[in-house]
């Protein structure tokens, strides 16, 4: 057998990586410790998942947290970076304390839906917080998770995502953890991640699956997918990863974020050797955090200069073809091209190439590599149980991997190591072309929970890959991983060559699904791809989970907003008048089944405590909500209305089924006011901002426009489910009922 490294923190379904030792003795690899099943038992410090469901309710209803005392809003919390917490904990408005009990609250209130988070270690984080003293670190107090795999803390799981490994513990915290606390960072908990890392979604027999913010019936990607989820939710601003074949990448897309993965070597802890593939990053939601914790985490001695002054000086390749071979979705494509017009009008060249390299001798020879991720299962395994591995203990895919390793041919390592160094000089020649090649992230909108990882007929075959003649294992792990790599066919590449690369979120489907495109540059142009980030971020193209559900912003009297200074601007309240229902007219007595009802409304919102319901009969509650105000309430694109047999009206809404009744509101005007006036006239008491984009950001208010002010329309803006107004001097004000009237 030949025995080669393989880094426990894997990238993607297609993750290559390895330790640098087989761990035939316990290795530090990558700022992590692996410690046998002879460690402590998991403490109050560490509970595990099922510990964590069972404190919530099994049933997985959500709520919103509520505001902390002398706290922050949950809206604001949510929606705030990393560094805008940060500054609030400096200036005093919350400490962090505050901010990791609310961090903890909405974990337990929305994790039983998501499964992101494996482990919370409550008490040790509140301490850590209770005890924290400002030096100047960029992240003061700032509540983050960290990935279950490869990024140890001490007291916390270290399981490779194997089920007889369950009971292992770390016994120290590794260098990545170590920096993180440094910058100022509270660790509050693990992610959920797939065994060993191998997929490109996020499941397993241990930990079960991880499902999407935006809709939980889709996976958030894998491996670092339980981080995704949890940060698209705004269980934390950030939660970190690690990408040895997509595995910040591929979830950051599934999950609408921003996926970085750094040169290799860039990171302190990382490896840097030709055959090291493995990045440890995190998720992020925006550019300044992504930016600030690069530097945070940046080895001192690596090279990272400046992006260009003139970015849009620089050559841009594109393609969406898939480097396999295999097809592109619509959607793929489509949120290409929607770059490539952005970027145009920006004034970069931008040119249409085909796939540099051969995509397909570069899975293969990855594949040959991973192979000893099955060795290093069967080690650990071995160390934890004193028993040799099964098959029942670990997933055929593990098992197939591991039986494979035994035959490879140190010949066969030599020349997989020799195609990916002949991939990584061709892509050097490139980039002196095109510093930068864009391509999509993804191949597809992310996959159903359901969808297998790995199809029922290959993991039959790899069940029993110990009697799959030797010269048809490798190509059986081909075909058996093809229905992953089909779906994220863009992002092993980087790896190989050392590249970095980073995927921002661009694109929503009709189907409500995100999907992003990808920057792949030089080594060492980490700071270029930042940069192109940042100008896509600044032309408000980014397209989060908060963009889809966007509501207008809390009142003062729900939170102390952002940090951007627009404090000592007056503050905008909710208005006191309550407008009713719309009434129906219920079906007649003798009705047995619901059948619609004539469209009313396009688009209402919820202040009531209310459930939304997976079925129009009530039966099976999806989710449920907690009161808010109108400027915190939940809104909801209305599909259908519906009159049941009982004669009750139900909302069959983008998600569900909601009931209509009390505090359920007709939220936004769907049309702009008629000709030739076309004028408004501000009712809410306090007046109403104009702002500088659709999104109404607090940091972008220009103006405060008084009650009873007229207004001039330009036009109607419509931001997902969310109508906007805007004037005719291009400012924006929102197209609330509750706070504007035509005039």
């Amino acid at each position: 057998m030949v025995k080669r490294s393989w880094q426990t923190d894997r990238g993607g379904r297609l993750s290559g990586l390895s330790r640098w030792f087989l761990l035939l003795v316990t290795v530090v690899t990558l700022g992590s410790v692996s410690v046998s099943a002879h460690a402590t038992p998991v403490t109050a410090e560490s509970v595990t998942a099922g510990q964590l469901q069972k404190a919530v309710g099994a049933d997985g209803a959500v709520a919103t947290p509520v505001t902390q005392a002398s706290g922050i809003s949950a809206q604001v919390y949510r929606n705030s970076s990393a560094l805008d917490l940060a500054q609030q904990v400096r200036s005093g408005k919350v400490t962090s304390t505050q901010l990791v009990q609310q961090a903890i609250t909405k974990v337990k209130a929305d994790n039983p839906q998501l499964n992101g988070v494996i482990t919370l270690r409550e008490d040790a984080a509140l301490q850590e917080a209770a005890a924290l003293k400002d030096t100047g670190q960029p992240f003061l107090g700032v509540p983050i998770l960290i990935k279950g795999l490869g990024q140890t803390i001490k007291g916390g799981q270290n399981t490779d995502g194997l089920y007889p490994n369950r009971n292992a513990i770390s016994g120290y915290t590794g260098i990545l953890v170590r920096n993180l606390q440094s910058a100022g960072f509270i660790v509050i908990g693990q992610t959920n991640f797939p065994e060993m890392g191998l997929l490109n979604v996020t499941t397993s027999k241990l930990y079960g699956a991880a499902h999407s913010a935006w809709n939980t019936d889709y996976q958030p990607g894998g491996s670092s997918g339980g981080s995704a989820t949890s940060v698209a939710d705004g269980m934390v601003p950030i939660a970190t990863g690690n990408d040895a074949g997509g595995s910040v990448r591929i979830p950051a897309a599934w999950s609408g974020l921003v996926g970085l993965k750094p040169t290799q070597g860039m990171i302190q802890g990382d490896g840097s050797s030709a055959t090291a593939h493995t990045v440890n990053f995190a998720e992020t939601k925006t550019m300044v955090d992504t930016q600030q914790l690069f530097d945070a985490l940046k080895q001192s001695k690596a090279s990272a200069p400046a992006a260009p002054s003139q970015l849009n000086k620089l050559t841009i390749a594109y393609t969406t073809k898939s480097p396999v071979g295999t097809p592109v979705s619509a959607d793929a494509v489509k949120a290409v091209q929607q770059a490539v017009s952005f970027l145009k009008q920006q004034g970069f060249t931008v040119k249409e190439v085909n796939p540099p390299v051969d995509g397909k001798a570069l899975m293969r020879a990855y594949y040959i590599l991973d192979t000893s991720a099955g060795s290093v299962a069967n080690y650990v395994i071995q160390t934890a149980t004193k028993k040799a591995m099964t098959k029942d203990d670990v997933s055929p895919l593990t098992w197939g991997l591991y039986q494979a390793s035994k035959n490879l041919t140190k010949e066969q390592v030599a020349q997989a190591n020799a195609t990916i160094a002949a991939g990584a000089a061709k892509m050097a020649t490139f980039h002196q072309t095109y510093p930068l090649l864009l391509t999509p992230t993804v191949a597809t909108t992310a996959p159903l929970v359901s969808d297998p990882a790995v199809l029922p007929q290959y993991e039959a075959k790899l069940k029993n890959m110990e009697n799959v003649p030797v010269d048809q294992q490798m190509p059986l792990i081909y075909d058996a991983w093809l229905h992953g790599l089909s779906m994220t066919p863009f992002t092993q590449q980087a790896n190989l060559t050392g590249e970095p690369a980073i995927s921002l979120p661009t694109y929503v489907s009709a189907k409500g699904l995100p999907l992003g495109i990808q920057f792949t540059a030089a080594k060492n142009q980490d700071r270029t791809l930042m940069a192109m980030g940042a100008l896509f971020e600044q032309h408000h193209l980014f397209k989060t989970l908060e963009d889809a559900q966007a509501t207008p912003e809390p009142s003062s009297s729900t939170g102390t907003g952002s940090s951007t200074g627009a404090s000592s601007q007056p503050q905008v309240t909710e208005p006191s008048v309550t407008p009713t229902a719309p009434v129906v007219r219920p079906t007649a007595p003798n009705q047995q089944a619901a059948k619609p009802a004539k469209k009313i409304v396009k688009v209402v919102y919820v202040t009531s405590p209310f459930k939304l319901y997976r079925d129009a009969a009530q039966h099976q509650v999806k989710r449920q909500y907690k009161a808010h105000s109108r400027t915190t309430a939940p809104s909801f694109k209305v599909l259908q209305v519906i009159k049941t047999a009982t004669g009750q009206r139900v909302y069959r809404v983008k998600g569900g089924y909601l009931l209509a009744g009390h505090g359920v509101y007709n939220r936004y005007y769907q049309r702009v006011p008629q000709k030739p006036k076309r004028t408004i006239r501000v009712i809410a008491k306090k007046g109403v901002y104009e702002y500088r984009t659709v999104h109404l950001k607090r940091q972008q208010r220009i103006k405060h426009v008084k009650v009873k002010k007229i207004l001039h329309v330009k036009k109607i803006v419509k931001v997902g489910h969310v109508t906007r107004y805007q004037l005719k001097n291009g400012h924006y004000v929102t197209a609330n009922r509750q706070f504007v009237h035509w005039n």
